[in-house]
């Protein structure tokens, strides 16, 4: 009696994992990591997660879920209220519309998939920033968080690949 109510629970933990993840992560997003020369940069691991549980497991990923964390992922961090849940809305869709081409495929590809996110979300979330401040905003922190977002992706997908097989096996 306890050992398939034991599994029920289980199961049900394993299936709320990502969106857990993709809010534990919008948490981490906000705190800034230090870098040399008194630069502070913050990668957007929300969005790391948001594209990998959409490739592997897009019926736990309910856009609803990702707008609200994208919502309160802003709130804390200070944002443009709106944009965050744009940005991971918008890496949803995209990772939702090429999951065939990345599934079963090498990691590489993947990783290519995620280069052009996070372009895109770097190159919208610095117009959209310089229109609301009516000037170009400059380039290096936008570059910065680039850089360590793309860099930090294979490091955070391994913590994902260990979860998914550890919390989810078989599917």
């Amino acid at each position: 009696m306890i050992l398939p109510s034991l599994a029920r629970a289980w199961s049900a933990f394993g299936k709320v994992t990502p969106v857990l993840m993709v809010f534990v992560f919008a948490l981490l997003s906000v705190a800034p990591l230090r870098m040399p020369d008194g630069l502070t940069v913050m990668p957007f691991l929300s969005l790391m997660a948001v594209y990998y549980w959409t490739i592997y497991r897009p019926d736990l990923m309910p856009p609803a879920l990702i707008f609200l964390i994208g919502a309160v992922q802003d709130i804390v961090s200070g944002a443009y209220l709106g944009l965050t849940p744009l940005l991971l809305l918008g890496a949803y869709s995209f990772a939702l519309s090429q999951r065939r081409l990345f599934l079963g495929k090498p990691f590489a590809l993947a990783w290519g998939g995620f280069f052009l996110v996070v372009l895109a979300t770097t190159v919208v979330t610095w117009i959209i920033v310089s229109l609301i401040a009516r000037t170009p905003v400059p380039l290096l922190q936008p570059a910065l968080q680039f850089a360590t977002t793309l860099l930090l992706f294979p490091l955070v997908v391994w913590l994902f690949i260990r979860t998914h097989r550890r919390l989810l096996p078989g599917q």
